[in-house]
């Protein structure tokens, strides 16, 4: 009897032990892509959304002319925007007080869409897209400026990603545009915990809040999907899987395993020895 009660009780503190690790099934991206890497004919892919204008947004606005003693007075004094990066939420007092000086320098739209302009005063720019932008501004700028140029781009695009990432918090975007894994590889991937079949997207539009649900895995579900493509302040959320439960301590996984080893020693030695 003891052999039998060594032996099921070795089977059942492995079979735990392989529970707590995360199947490789769950961790892979991309499970359904075809093995021809080529024959992509046929794949459809979602599009890129244009970001517009919209309350609360933050506008870097730059403008130039034939003259350009004549364009510095449509620049705010300190014409030095820094260029927002991939790095993750500020933590240190610089950082903070180096961005809240940034969107200083901006211009705020506010709650009906307007900025207050140099000389032109307010300006409606709800719904439009930078360029479309640019262009409403050069034409209110030509009684005042012979060829004038004007570069608009926003200061406070950014995502957030949270869950089990390696480094979450929340990113600017330089170039306004983002996909959600170019996200995740800003956040350093997704842990072995991290839930792939459900990551989740929340998105604000129009006061109205919609979640997405994406299956990583599945690349179909991926590329396809409204939100493959991220739009300003969206958060990305990633659940952690049931594996996490069993791994939340290491030192107590790394004991459960010794203590196995341990005991699939004595049964051998049980079942030699016909203790």
């Amino acid at each position: 009897m003891k052999p039998n009660y060594l032996h099921s009780l070795c089977l059942l503190i492995l079979l735990c032990v392989f529970a707590s690790c995360a199947s490789t099934k769950h961790i892979a991206y991309f499970q359904n892509i075809s093995n021809n890497v080529r024959d992509s004919a046929g794949a459809v892919t979602a599009s890129s959304v244009t970001p517009t204008i919209e309350p609360d947004d933050i506008l870097m606005i730059n403008v130039n002319g034939a003259n350009p003693a004549a364009a510095a007075v449509f620049n705010q004094s300190a014409n030095s925007y820094n260029s927002p990066s991939y790095t993750g939420a500020s933590t240190t007092t610089e950082d903070l007080y180096g961005r809240a000086a940034q969107y200083t320098l901006g211009y705020l739209v506010d709650k009906n869409g307007n900025i207050n302009f140099p000389l032109l005063g307010r300006l409606n720019l709800q719904g439009m897209t930078l360029i479309q932008a640019q262009d409403t501004l050069q034409s209110r700028l030509l009684p005042y400026l012979k060829d004038p140029l004007a570069n608009i781009r926003f200061l406070n695009y950014k995502i957030t990603v949270l869950g089990e990432v390696e480094h979450p918090g929340t990113f600017t975007i330089p170039n306004q545009q983002v996909t959600l894994l170019q996200a995740l590889g800003m956040a350093g991937d997704m842990t072995i915990f991290g839930k792939r079949m459900n990551v989740l997207v929340i998105r604000e539009k129009n006061g109205k809040r919609e979640i997405g649900r994406i299956n990583m895995n599945d690349s179909q579900s991926l590329f396809t999907s409204p939100f493959y493509y991220l739009q300003q302040n969206d958060v990305v959320y990633v659940q952690p899987s049931r594996s996490k439960l069993w791994n939340m301590d290491q030192t107590a996984t790394r004991n459960i395993s010794i203590i196995a080893s341990v005991l699939s020693a004595l049964a051998v030695v049980a079942t030699v020895f016909k203790l």
